[in-house]
């Protein structure tokens, strides 16, 4: 990867290649996890003028199967709404063009 793009960049590189979820962008991109979904919400709407998409597989609750669809979340959600379990699996993110 150049070393010389910035850290949307390197993201935008990341996801273009293969589904990643915010906590692999995290360590790929060198950010803080938490950071990255501020740029994920940048980037979502800098996509939209190059004919692109950020698509996202949402979380779900690994105990009761319940999928956290609907808005987009760029982080964990804490609990499950259904269940209360906190074993809730990482959405992933991936760019396609339109």
């Amino acid at each position: 990867m150049i070393s010389n793009q910035t850290i949307r960049q390197k993201i935008i590189t990341l996801l273009e290649h293969r589904a990643m979820t915010v906590k692999d962008l995290s360590q790929e991109a060198g950010v803080m996890e938490k950071d990255v979904g501020f740029h994920l919400a940048s980037i979502e709407k800098s996509l939209r003028h190059q004919k692109k998409k950020l698509h996202m597989s949402p979380s779900c609750c690994l105990k009761c199967g319940f999928e956290f669809s609907g808005k987009s979340m760029f982080k964990r959600p804490g609990k499950c709404p259904s269940c209360r379990s906190e074993r809730i699996s990482l959405a992933l993110f991936r760019i396609e063009n339109i």
